[in-house]
């Protein structure tokens, strides 16, 4: 057998091979343009997915720190709520109103430990001292940014100390102000409490669209699987047809030198 009969036979081969190639491969494209994420490949879908994991996890954690938060403020609440309680019950059979300020100074300790007390990770979330160096709670993601600044609640506690320390209860109007003042530390302790609820509100709703477009991500995810348009299979087929014509062409070359050496030998032999 000639041997330029082989060379042609692999060009042959070749070309032909070719043609199937590019046809094949020209037309497995699929275009859709309903959505970016019909266009997503593998790694750019695990990437966003991995993104939409981690802004879902940021939104619990701050959903967890404002349950948290709301909850000692419902504490502090109920203790000032005992004091004006307290306050009210004075009366004019009361001899020395004075004596129940003691009681009310337990108060306000165990209102200023409950401040200290309220923490997510050890983090203060109600309080702050000289040491504090977060001085909001901020949560942050691609998707959503959402701050507020952190109370800082034993304050409340000193300043009605100092106005439980210098206001004679035994006089009505200085006894009238001290009222006042517990009433207004209530609304500002409620006032805070409806900050943390309307962050807590707003995490929770970007946690829900977090959800909803992780959903819709896989749900488009398997109709491109389905369609064909996640895997390239004309890329595939491309790729994997040229290996194995590669491959014959030099299963083909190599028996066809065999045959041409075998005949060599035989007329050798003779």
């Amino acid at each position: 057998m000639d041997i330029n009969n082989v060379n042609n036979n692999i060009a042959s081969l070749n070309s032909s091979s070719d043609y199937q190639l590019n046809k094949a491969n020209g037309s497995s494209k699929v275009q859709d343009t309903s959505s970016d994420f019909l266009h997503l490949t593998i790694n750019d879908y695990n990437q966003k997915r991995d993104e939409l994991s981690e802004s879902l996890q940021s939104f619990n954690t701050g959903i967890a720190i404002t349950k948290v938060a709301e909850n000692g403020l419902n504490k502090q609440e109920e203790i000032l709520n005992n004091i004006q309680e307290k306050l009210n019950s004075l009366d004019e059979n009361t001899q020395n109103k004075n004596e129940i300020k003691n009681d009310l100074n337990k108060e306000l300790m165990n209102f200023k430990e409950e401040a200290f007390q309220t923490k997510y990770q050890r983090e203060n979330l109600i309080a702050l001292d000289d040491y504090e160096e977060n001085l909001a709670v901020t949560i942050s993601t691609k998707e959503a940014y959402h701050s507020i600044d952190k109370p800082n609640t034993p304050q409340i506690a000193n300043s009605l100390a100092q106005e439980f320390s210098r206001n004679d209860f035994n006089n009505e109007d200085a006894l009238n102000l001290t009222k006042e003042q517990v009433a207004l530390a209530q609304k500002e302790i409620q006032g805070y409490k409806d900050q943390f609820n309307d962050l807590g509100g707003k995490l929770e709703s970007s946690a829900r669209d977090s959800i909803s477009t992780q959903v819709e991500l896989s749900k488009l995810n398997m109709q491109n699987l389905k369609k064909g348009e996640e895997i390239n299979f004309g890329q595939e087929m491309n790729d994997f047809s040229k290996t194995n014509v590669t491959a014959n062409m030099g299963y083909l070359a190599a028996s066809q030198a065999n045959i041409m050496q075998e005949q060599s030998v035989r007329l050798l032999s003779k």
